[in-house]
């Protein structure tokens, strides 16, 4: 059924009370509703930063090849890099080792490149609760068993396995991780000859995909689902003799597609790029392409963040700081312009920017800039660590879409933009910045509240999976309904 309550003007008090009790209605019945796994469109704008966290992302340490670059970078990553980001995990995107032996052409494996590989994890303190580390081509030239790999390798030791799910809960949700082995099985010799793929036969094989699906299943009710690979899809991706997969793609995208996978990080290229494919995928997928901590000029690695089921992405340099990533609003160009993932803004009083700044130095100040204005403000750090946040009144924010800037003063001055759009039928918001939509958000939304306010009801109910009710200016689409309120802290507001 359908159910319209509308809202131009003040009007009789009865139908005040219908519209308030209509509210909390919606509202218990709706944070009842399933979430579907891996709903890549369910990014919102949370008032607080408790639905924040972040991970590092890098590939390509290619341990073995010439120069230091190599082991001096993958050392950093994992000891100043690590204790300074504090990353809930890491992920490497494999070329774990060169296989060349500080050589020209990879024509190994060797033996002491791997121990080279794992002597510097292991004196660093890092174990396979916390580093995901996943084959690529260097890593199966010769060994079609992935030995090395699987003896070596943090994953490979602990699990004998060369394919690694893993799970990451909070008391907002679980989110799904995986690393997958896009490195041929047959483990033939690198070829200098490109038509026939430099001896790279990259591809997932059936066991290895039937292995994908069954960890896609077992976690149903994942807020997202991101998946890290070492190969681009498709040859050619940055460079005419980059490869790709050769086997296996068309029902690897068939899994992407039917669990909402939100995300594909790889490496391979050595050069960092975002993008979204949408071959064969009705929605898409963030489709990250990361460069080489071994052996890239810049772009050595990736911080990666989920807020309020939002993505957001910064490359940076090993050994520079300080790293500036702003979390909320959520960019509109990543990967995309519009990036599909987003959600739209309030034009709300006290609308939200936050930002995670690393540095080794103290960080000094951090501000924020609307729209090229050249107005700063400043911004509070949150309990002494890496998460700042500000608070900006957007109510003579024009609809449509705008820039926030924030810059970080601490080792150096560096700075991070987004793009976003903001509704005016997004009226809701933290009106009195205590970190929750409770009551008074509320009540300053009933009395800010101009537009009609619509529940379809038949969209709550009648679809299959996650379906988003529209619920016009209470919240911004993609909104999910059991977030507009938090039922601990609900009160209405007494009347007076």
């Amino acid at each position: 059924m359908n159910l319209s309550i509308g809202w131009r003007s003040r009007r009789q008090k009865n139908e005040v009370s219908f519209l308030v009790l209509g509210l909390i209605f919606i509202l218990v019945l709706l944070s009842s509703l399933p979430v579907m796994a891996g709903n890549s469109s369910g990014a919102y704008y949370h008032w607080s930063a408790g639905r924040l966290f972040w991970f590092m992302v890098i590939s390509d340490t290619h341990i073995g090849t010439s120069g230091s670059q190599d082991t001096d970078y993958l050392d950093w990553a994992v000891r100043e890099g690590r204790e300074v980001i504090n990353p809930l995990f890491m992920v490497n995107a494999g070329d774990l080792t060169d296989s060349t032996n500080g050589g020209l052409l990879p024509n190994g494996p060797y033996q002491e490149e791997w121990d080279s590989y794992y002597q510097i994890l292991d004196q660093a303190g890092i174990d396979d609760s916390f580093y995901y580390d996943i084959p690529g081509n260097h890593d199966a030239y010769n060994d079609p068993d992935l030995a090395y790999y699987r003896f070596n390798s943090i994953q490979g030791r602990a699990t004998g396995n060369h394919q690694h799910s893993w799970l990451r809960e909070f008391d907002f949700g679980s989110y799904h991780f995986f690393g997958i082995s896009t490195a041929g099985n047959d483990g033939a010799p690198f070829s200098i000859w490109p038509w026939d793929n430099y001896g790279d036969h990259a591809g997932l094989d059936a066991d290895e995909l039937a292995y994908i699906e069954t960890e896609l299943e077992k976690y149903p009710e994942s807020e997202l689902t991101l998946v890290f690979g070492h190969h681009p899809f498709e040859p050619g991706y940055f460079a005419w003799n980059d490869t790709g997969l050769t086997y296996g793609l068309e029902p690897f995208l068939d899994l992407i597609e039917d669990y909402n996978i939100s995300l594909y990080g790889f490496g391979h290229t050595h050069n960092y790029r975002e993008n979204f494919y949408y071959d064969r995928l009705s929605r898409g997928v963030f489709y990250l392409n990361l460069a080489s901590l071994g052996e890239s000029d810049e772009n050595h690695y990736a911080v990666m963040a989920i807020d309020g089921n939002g993505l957001s992405v910064i490359s940076a340099q090993a050994q520079e700081w300080p790293v500036v990533l702003i979390t909320a609003p959520v960019d509109w160009g990543l990967g995309d312009d519009p990036n599909p993932f987003a959600c739209e803004i309030p034009q709300g009083r006290a609308n939200p920017v936050r930002a995670l700044v690393f540095d080794v130095l103290p960080v000094t100040q951090v501000q924020f800039s609307l729209d090229e204005t050249g107005i700063w403000q400043d911004m509070q750090q949150v309990d002494q660590g890496p998460i700042w946040v500000g608070f900006w009144d957007a109510v003579n924010s024009p609809a449509g879409f705008h820039v926030i800037k924030v810059r970080a003063l601490g080792t150096d001055t560096v700075t991070d933009q987004v793009k976003f759009f903001v509704d005016p039928s997004c009226y809701i918001g933290d009106s009195d910045r205590d970190g929750d939509m409770d009551g008074v958000d509320l009540a300053a939304f009933l009395e800010d509240c101009q537009a009609e306010v619509m529940v379809d009801f038949a969209s709550a109910f009648g679809g299959t999976g996650a379906v988003t009710p529209n619920i016009g200016s209470m919240a911004c689409a993609r909104w999910p309904s059991n977030m507009l309120l938090n039922s601990d802290t609900f009160q209405w507001p007494t009347k007076e």
